[in-house]
């Protein structure tokens, strides 16, 4: 069994680009939540081929469902079938439903977080929420990425009291941000942002497997910020280096289409703090 005490607190713990139409609701006035829970992956059939040549499969889509602050202030939506491809799964799956937010009135379970409230931050204070992404991941589902079914359980008080507090449950995508000494080495810096899958170790972080599918979200700001789930630090959501996306063409125009707050790559700003891979996060926890 892994010392928890000792590894974690070494860190301080205009093409017609939509492939269905859509829709945009305004609700000025009134919450809403987003989505119900159900297997939003959705298979296809093969495509009929009349000259008799070999079919063609088509890729599997997945329902997207996206909340975002318009021109105006006014809280819009839409839901859009995508591919099922990590380059937009990343931006849907960072936590689970019941993620407690750090906001300017207390902390606010992520399901019931709206565009525009005011999130708190590490570098920059209450900032409001201009996007928040969600959809469903199931287990054991056929031809999904790998990992996408899984969830992180991180354990209460697992990197220092109160973090987290309670039990967090983190998507497949979500990173954590770490500072440790030992960082400078490795990255020529104190702090960095490091994949929770690097961190399960079958006693203070459990890779579990739902029994039923499970909603996840992510937010988005005007920049790259650090919030607060259940206590323990994470970063928002960010494309990353565009010319590692290989997006080109219509699938990079559906790609923004998903950001109705942002007309292009630039728009999102740079990374708050560097990336750690999965292979370098692990490195420097068994250094």
């Amino acid at each position: 069994m892994i010392n928890k005490f000792t590894m974690h607190l070494r860190w301080g713990p205009k093409e017609d680009v939509p492939l269905d139409k859509g829709h945009i609701m305004n609700y000025p006035h009134r919450a809403r939540r987003m989505g119900i829970e159900n297997n939003n992956t959705v298979p296809h059939t093969w495509t009929a081929r009349p000259d008799r040549r070999p079919l063609r499969a088509l890729p599997r889509t997945r329902r997207y469902e996206v909340a975002y602050l318009g021109h105006n202030t006014e809280i819009a939506d839409l839901t859009r079938l995508a591919p099922a491809m990590p380059i937009f799964e990343d931006a849907f799956c960072a936590m689970a439903r019941g993620s407690l937010i750090a906001t300017i009135d207390g902390p606010v379970a992520i399901e019931d977080l709206l565009p525009g409230t005011l999130v708190h931050t590490r570098n920059n204070g209450p900032q409001p929420v201009l996007w928040i992404g969600s959809m469903s991941i199931a287990p054991n589902a056929e031809n999904q990425t790998d990992g996408m079914g899984k969830l992180s359980r991180i354990t209460a008080d697992s990197f220092g009291l109160g973090r987290p507090m309670p039990d967090l449950l983190l998507g497949p995508r979500a990173r954590l941000f770490r500072q440790d000494a030992s960082l400078i080495t490795a990255m020529g810096t104190t702090a960095a942002l490091a994949p929770i899958t690097a961190f399960v170790d079958g006693d203070t972080v459990l890779e579990i497997t739902p029994p039923e599918p499970v909603r996840v979200y992510h937010l988005a700001f005007e920049r790259h910020q650090i919030i607060s789930a259940n206590g323990l630090e994470i970063e928002s959501y960010h494309p990353g280096s565009r010319k590692d996306l290989h997006l080109t063409g219509q699938m990079r125009a559906l790609f923004l289409a998903m950001f109705p707050h942002v007309h292009s790559f630039s728009e999102f700003g740079p990374l708050a703090y560097p990336r750690l891979s999965f292979d370098e996060t692990q490195e420097i926890l068994a250094a």
